[in-house]
């Protein structure tokens, strides 16, 4: 294959992205300049112009990402895709006019191959192929530890229950929500979406949040060795606070201040009260008043070789999942407010735009 030449000894920005830390999404513009070498970086990129099911592919996936840009990334502003380049169906010419000199075309035309590559990397196989599979085995190391006693959702028996406000299972992601969370991370593939699957669990207060996560714990419901230690959050209770307090309360019980039976609920009631951690989590999009113990755990999952047909045979493959465990009040909080889904949405969303249209074309968000 005949290298491409190049104007200068270094195309910078492709090198910023290579070895100095630069996101793909962030390039103000490519660098390509004959269909011939557009072909060849769609060929590296996994495509083969030459394949007729294969130009469908990617013209599939042009079209959504034109329907994401129109019904999510442009529902709240005055500006749509040119129709010159909504209707170039021959991604080729796209990538040529995002090689152009700066111009709105060029900087539209950057902005939908932006938007196509998070659409390229949306899907998980695993997860399309196996995703029922991969919720039921998730959902079967919860279910046999939940009761109702008395119309009250327990995770646990006896006396180291906990009643629950509300547990849920959060179906599978929508690509357009993998998309949007793909186009504001720095690092836009798919194999870094965690949350695909979530667990949450909403307690009556602070201190039976912790106590839910000690039960997992102690229950092996979730094998602490496979949580991704990067992705633990705490927002909910501040740990220093809780190894005095814990301390407190056992001096008092030492002293014959307070009976030991009453140790929880004298927990229980300082939690309420207590400082939030001073520490934030990494979403930038996430509301201050969200408060939440958050971690990521991967399960060992195990699909028969018969849907395969392997007979006999049985796949194995870890599959991440969200686990958010918080208060009744944080709960409340995420419907309402700075912290609700809406307002974290509307958030994400102007992140995006800002970085995928860039200030020449969305000067005001």
């Amino acid at each position: 294959m005949t290298l491409p030449s190049q104007p200068y000894i270094f195309p910078w920005p492709t090198l910023q992205a290579m070895v100095g830390g630069t996101s793909a999404l962030d390039l103000p513009r490519l660098t390509l300049h004959s269909l011939q070498e557009a072909e060849g970086f769609l060929e590296r990129y996994g495509f083969d112009w030459s394949l007729e099911q294969e130009r469908v592919d990617i013209e599939s996936i042009r079209q959504e990402a034109l329907a994401f840009m129109h019904n999510e990334l442009l529902v709240d502003v005055d500006l749509q895709v040119p129709a010159a380049l909504s209707e170039e169906g021959d991604v080729r010419r796209l990538l040529l006019l995002a090689s152009n000199a700066e111009g709105e075309q060029q900087q539209w035309a950057c902005a939908l191959l932006r938007v196509m590559h998070a659409f390229t990397h949306a899907r998980s196989a695993l997860d399309d192929w196996f995703g029922e599979a991969i919720r039921m085995q998730v959902l079967d190391r919860f279910a046999p530890s939940l009761s109702d006693a008395d119309g009250t959702l327990h995770l646990g028996t006896g006396n180291d229950s906990i009643p629950l406000h509300t547990f849920s299972i959060k179906h599978r992601k929508s690509v357009p929500s993998v998309v949007m969370k793909l186009l504001h991370k720095v690092e836009n593939v798919a194999t870094d979406i965690f949350d695909r699957i979530g667990v949450r669990i909403v307690t009556q207060s602070r201190f039976d949040a912790l106590l839910v996560v000690r039960f997992l714990r102690r229950s092996n419901t979730v094998a602490f060795a496979n949580i991704k230690a990067s992705r633990s959050r705490n927002t909910l209770v501040d740990l220093d606070w809780l190894k005095s307090a814990l301390n407190t309360v056992d001096t008092l019980i030492a002293q014959g201040d307070l009976e030991s039976d009453k140790r929880r609920e004298w927990l229980r009631e300082a939690c309420q009260d207590s400082p939030f951690p001073s520490s934030r989590g990494s979403n930038p999009h996430s509301s201050r008043e969200y408060r939440a113990l958050q971690f990521t755990c991967r399960q060992l999952i195990r699909v028969p070789g018969e849907r395969m047909g392997q007979p006999g045979q049985t796949l194995r493959f870890f599959f991440p999942y969200e686990v958010q465990v918080l208060d009744r009040a944080s709960f409340e909080a995420t419907r309402s407010g700075r912290a609700s889904h809406t307002d974290y949405k509307r958030r994400q969303r102007a992140t995006v735009r800002r970085r995928i249209l860039g200030p020449a074309i969305c000067p005001d968000t």
